[in-house]
């Protein structure tokens, strides 16, 4: 996949340095999402690390997170 070097991760298809990009958006189901990925600003690659999603039902705090190995 992606090779890991002391400048980070660098992209598989046209050998970049890729970023590690944050999103985070207010879902219409009330729920709140944070991505955390790795985008090649040249190509656009895009290699997803984490997602975590915060839910709050009956005065609680539900957090789902989903790791992705590198």
């Amino acid at each position: 996949m992606s090779n890991e070097n002391n400048k980070g991760f660098i992209c598989k298809k046209d050998g970049k340095p890729m970023y590690l990009i944050e999103e985070t958006e207010k879902m219409s189901n009330g729920k709140h999402r944070a991505i955390f990925y790795y985008k090649c600003p040249i190509c656009g690659y895009r290699i997803e690390a984490e997602q975590v999603i915060v839910t709050v039902e009956n005065d609680e705090i539900i957090v789902n997170r989903r790791v992705r190995l590198l």
